[in-house]
């Protein structure tokens, strides 16, 4: 519809424009100039006038007054000078009046030259003046008027008049449809899959079938993304059930493959481990609770110490947060893990930054290309693709770290430490229910 307006409308303000405006009148000649341009005294162009020569004279309508009064001024006798109006121009009612006497013919001439400079001055509607030549032919001299050229002008007034008059039209509709798209897209650019507050279903009926349709497929993609989480944790779920009978029956091994054999089913354990904590942290909403978080992160330092790690810590002495205790722990010893088993010693920091927290997990280790850290980031991902027993896990790690920063408003970054090495770092802002 708005289209449609847009479009009649223009068509309108053309047709006004075009159709009933009057059509632009000539400009208005003098027959000085034209008299000049003759002698050769001026230029066709500097009087805006234009000079041809022709073999026969203009036809039209003749003024016999101005014709001998052109002859005249010429120098040359009448029958070799034309005067002629055509087309839409009429012919001057010149008449000159000596005292109250209207002169004749014949008493016009002794008048010629004290009023020839006079009447060679007055405006009058274009008309073509010719002076025959010696060879026969006749130079003319005529207005440069086009009416192709006022056309244009006209055509041009018409596109600018629409122009105009379709501005605020195009300017309101550009800002009732673009503004929606433009919180549509915000809002589809800031969401996920995970996320389930709906787009904004406003602004025009297009925009809002578009929200809809999106909302649509995210709910189906997100529904899909999490049947399969439950259908991976289910079966890693059901395989402790024979590992378990696995470990059972190697205790009846020989020593030195029972070894082997409890140590390839400790391994499946932890890559079990490490699927369920990923479906937990995808399926489960996160138990967000106020606490003190220095004791959580002092019992993370302490683990991490237990199980063989270098780590040093530096945490403030208390640091009260709403977290969820559990989830932030498997996000933190990941880290851990994954700092000790590529570069050895750890660091860990805990710093407060406006309305978020820092917690960040540095080594001195080779670090991660940054080509390769948004992949990282999701789950089954590992920066060392041989899948060997002695390099790491399923590729979770850093996934399930991922998720605990995001189900606390935050984010988890790689980034090159200074100096050498890699900071990740897991930012978690402050929940809005939360008195500081």
């Amino acid at each position: 519809m708005l289209a449609l307006a847009s479009l009649l409308l223009a068509t309108l303000v053309s047709v006004a424009v075009v159709g009933w405006l009057p059509r632009p009148a000539a400009p208005q000649m003098r027959l000085g100039q034209a008299v000049q341009v003759l002698r050769g005294e001026i230029t066709a162009d500097s009087a805006g006038l234009r000079l041809q020569l022709q073999s026969g004279p203009p036809a039209g309508d003749n003024s016999p007054w101005l014709l001998a009064l052109a002859a005249q001024q010429l120098g040359v006798p009448a029958s070799r000078v034309r005067l002629a109006w055509s087309g839409p121009a009429r012919v001057p009612d010149v008449q000159v009046i000596e005292g109250q006497t209207l002169l004749n013919a014949a008493q016009r001439s002794r008048v010629l030259q004290a009023q020839g400079q006079l009447l060679g001055a007055m405006q009058l509607p274009p008309f073509e003046l010719a002076m025959q030549q010696d060879d026969g032919r006749w130079q003319v001299v005529s207005s440069d008027h086009s009416d192709l050229a006022a056309w244009r002008r006209q055509v041009l007034l018409a596109l600018l008049a629409g122009t105009v008059l379709l501005a605020p039209l195009a300017a309101w509709a550009a800002i009732r449809l673009g503004r929606p798209l433009r919180r549509l897209a915000d809002a589809s650019a800031e969401g996920d899959l995970r996320s389930m507050t709906p787009l904004p279903e406003e602004g025009p009926r297009e925009v809002q079938m578009l929200a809809v349709a999106i909302n649509a497929s995210r709910t189906r993609l997100r529904d899909q993304a999490q049947e399969m989480t439950r259908m991976l944790a289910a079966v890693a779920h059901d395989l402790r059930t024979p590992l378990t009978g696995l470990r059972l029956r190697a205790e009846f091994a020989p020593p030195e493959p029972a070894r082997r054999m409890v140590a390839d089913i400790e391994r499946m354990n932890a890559m079990i481990q490490q699927v369920l904590d990923y479906a937990r942290g995808e399926l489960e909403p996160p138990a967000l609770q106020p606490l003190d978080l220095a004791e959580v992160l002092d019992d993370c330092v302490q683990s991490a110490r237990l199980r063989g790690v270098a780590i040093h810590a530096e945490l403030p002495t208390t640091l009260p947060w709403e977290v969820d205790a559990l989830l932030l722990r498997r996000a933190l010893d990941n880290l851990i893990d994954n700092a000790a088993r590529y570069a050895g010693p750890v660091e860990l920091q805990a710093r407060v930054s406006g309305e978020e927290l820092m917690l960040e997990v540095a080594d001195r280790g080779p670090g991660i290309p940054q080509a390769d850290r948004a992949r990282l980031l999701q789950p089954f991902q590992r920066a060392e693709t041989s899948r060997s027993r002695t390099t790491g896990g399923a590729g979770l790690g850093l996934a399930v770290a991922a998720i605990a920063a995001r189900h606390h408003g935050g984010e988890l970054l790689l980034l090159d430490r200074e100096g050498g090495g890699l900071l990740a770092r897991m930012s978690l802002r402050r929940h809005r229910g939360h008195e500081r």
